[in-house]
């Protein structure tokens, strides 16, 4: 076992976040996720991120707050955590009997850590059980864990303040690792490598057409649009609504270029397939303002495109060319590709597997897609496509109700949106089941609303017609 320099810098923020107020710890866990590449601490063959290993001092300073009775009221059957914990006891129920009560029925894709997928290579082969299997499982309920405890520090006031201050906090620090990899790589260094010291394949410093692809502190230019993006759409949503304005909005001015620079396939397909969520939305449920303030957002965005477009067409006809070779080599080309080939015969295989085991699917961890979707039929079969589509439904569109504090209705619309731009890009890239901890985060955010439902006063005339008919 080894500890790091991150994982020594993980154990002191858990000592003081366990002595001081809650609000450090959620700040804690929300920023650890920007270093999904920092090894903190290494078991063996396994390493475990700093995000993960603070994680436990996450949910002891829960415990130590609120107890386990309030824990376990995440998960009541009128909640959107019911969901969530049925689904995590059949994925890790399934992770451990599926690949050997179904051994050998069918063939997959694994995810298996040691094997012929670490030197590059992932083969086909018979179902059986397989590293991915117990590392998925630990990732489930480690989410599950995230959302209770995260459920239970909203109960306080003034929480929803501070996870939106969280996010504040980590869209600007993957704002500056996005500009530091630019500039770093126009110098010629790569100076965010001190944050990849984990056992990945690293794709730094690519270029593509003469554009840098940046990864920030991640491992990859799609991770970092993944990561990103759900980032822009929340700064976006508290920008519209009018919670910190002006913070809001700039956060999401900045997020919103880099994905443009990215060069990332996944930027551009998440950021299209937003765009049609976005126009039907409705923030004016959550403030009248946001309704002009998305109007405004369109005309100038449609106008300012409209007008670059034409000018660039005119004047700049070399630079047109440029990008549209670009478009066609990260999304147009994409699946032409060997790459791409490559993810579609995941996926179509992923397919194979739900239908060879007649709906019960391969079990957690047991197969590796190039879409969410695909990882989730395939898994966890259609008991698991139930849970999973119960609990999103349940956060997703459950109005929420004008009785709140704005800034509680605010932040669980735009918490609302990170999900959904979040399932958007893993439904077009995910590999795993994994959507990480924020997207769990914000999933408390949602359906913690419901706990606190505010008894509210009879209006003046509902008593004076009470006393009338008295």
């Amino acid at each position: 076992m080894g500890l790091t320099i991150f994982g020594i810098v993980v154990f002191v923020t858990g000592l003081v976040a366990l002595y001081t107020s809650h609000r450090t710890a959620i700040y804690a866990i929300v920023v650890y996720s920007l270093f999904g590449c920092a090894l903190a601490l290494s078991l063996g063959s396994v390493g475990v991120m700093p995000a993960q290993l603070f994680l436990g001092f996450f949910a002891l300073r829960a415990f130590n707050l609120a107890g386990g009775k309030k824990l376990g009221e995440a998960f009541a059957l009128d909640k959107p955590g019911f969901w969530l914990l049925c689904n995590c006891i059949w994925g890790a129920a399934g992770a451990i009997l599926l690949p050997r009560l179904l051994s050998g029925s069918t063939l997959v894709f694994p995810v298996d850590r040691g094997g012929a997928a670490d030197s590059g290579l992932l083969l086909l082969q018979p179902l059986g059980p397989v590293s991915g299997n117990l590392s998925q499982s630990v990732y489930c309920v480690s989410d599950v864990v995230v959302y209770c405890c995260m459920y239970a520090f909203l109960k306080y006031r003034g929480s929803y303040r501070t996870l939106a201050g969280a996010f504040f906090l980590l869209t600007l620090l993957d704002v500056i690792a996005g500009v530091v990899d630019i500039a770093s790589h126009a110098v010629g260094l790569d100076v965010l490598s001190i944050f990849k010291t984990a056992q990945f394949s690293m794709l730094s410093g690519v270029e593509l057409d003469g554009l840098v692809r940046i990864s920030g502190t991640f491992s990859e230019t799609s991770a970092y649009a993944a990561f990103t993006l759900p980032l822009f759409v929340f700064c976006l949503n508290l920008w519209l609504v009018g919670y910190r304005p002006r913070l809001a909005g700039a956060l999401a001015v900045a997020a919103g270029v880099l994905l443009l620079l990215s060069t990332s396939g996944t930027a551009f397909v998440g950021l299209g397939g937003y765009l049609a969520v976005l126009l039907f939305s409705k923030p004016g449920l959550i403030s009248s303002s946001a309704v002009a303030r998305k109007r405004r957002m369109w005309t100038i965005s449609v106008c300012m495109g409209v007008l670059a477009t034409i000018y660039a067409i005119l004047f700049m006809p070399a630079v047109v060319n440029v990008l549209s070779g670009f478009f066609d080599s990260v999304v147009l080309s994409k699946a032409g590709s060997s790459s791409g080939v490559e993810r579609m015969s995941w996926n179509t295989q992923g397919i194979t597997n739900f239908f060879d085991t007649y709906g019960i699917g391969v079990g957690l961890g047991s197969i590796r897609a190039s879409s969410f979707l695909v990882v989730l039929l395939a898994n966890l079969g259609v008991v698991g496509v139930v849970c999973f589509g119960m609990f999103v439904a349940r956060s997703v569109l459950v109005p929420v109700s004008a009785d709140y504090p704005f800034d509680e209705r605010a932040v669980s619309y735009a918490a609302r949106h990170y999900m959904i731009s979040t399932l958007i890009c893993a439904s077009a890239s995910a590999g795993v089941f994994e959507l990480g901890s924020l997207f769990y985060l914000s999933a408390a955010a949602v359906g913690a609303l419901s706990v606190r439902v505010p008894k509210r006063a009879p209006k003046r005339e509902e008593w004076l017609a009470r006393g009338a008919h008295e």
